[in-house]
C-alpha cells in the first residue's frame, strides 16, 4: 500500500486582488498630510488582478489614473462614485500607476502591478 500526501501552502507576500477605501472626511483637505486619503494609499497586485475602490466617505469621489499635475492618463477612470458606490479595474500590464480623485485632487494613491 502506498500513501501519498499533498500539502497546500500559502506563499508569503503573494499578490492578490486589492480593495481601497476612501477615507471618511477625505473630501476636506488634511488627509494628504498623513497619506491617508485612500486607505491603503499604495496597493500591490499581480498582473491580471483587480483593484476595487469603495466609497465609504460621505461625499462623491473618483479614482482616476494619472496625477493632479498632469491630469488623467487614460488607463482608468471610475467617473463619479457616489456615497456607497464602488469601481473596479483589472490591470494586465506591469508598472506603477499613480491615481487621484478629480474632485478632490489632494487625494492621491498608487497601484503597483508586479
Amino acid at each position: 500500500m502506498v500513501i501519498f500526501s499533498i500539502g497546500l501552502f500559502a506563499v508569503p507576500g503573494a499578490f492578490a486582488d486589492a480593495t481601497v477605501e476612501n477615507a471618511v472626511g477625505s473630501a476636506t483637505p488634511g488627509c494628504e498630510e498623513t497619506d491617508e486619503c485612500f486607505i491603503p494609499s499604495t496597493v500591490t497586485i499581480g498582473v491580471g488582478e483587480t483593484v476595487t475602490w469603495e466609497n465609504t466617505d460621505n461625499a462623491a469621489h473618483t479614482a482616476t489614473s494619472g496625477t493632479p499635475t498632469d491630469g488623467p492618463d487614460g488607463v482608468w477612470d471610475s467617473s463619479l462614485m457616489m456615497v456607497g458606490g464602488s469601481y473596479s479595474v483589472t490591470l494586465d500590464d506591469e508598472g506603477t500607476y499613480p491615481y487621484f480623485c478629480m474632485v478632490h485632487p489632494w487625494m492621491q494613491g498608487t497601484v503597483i502591478v508586479a
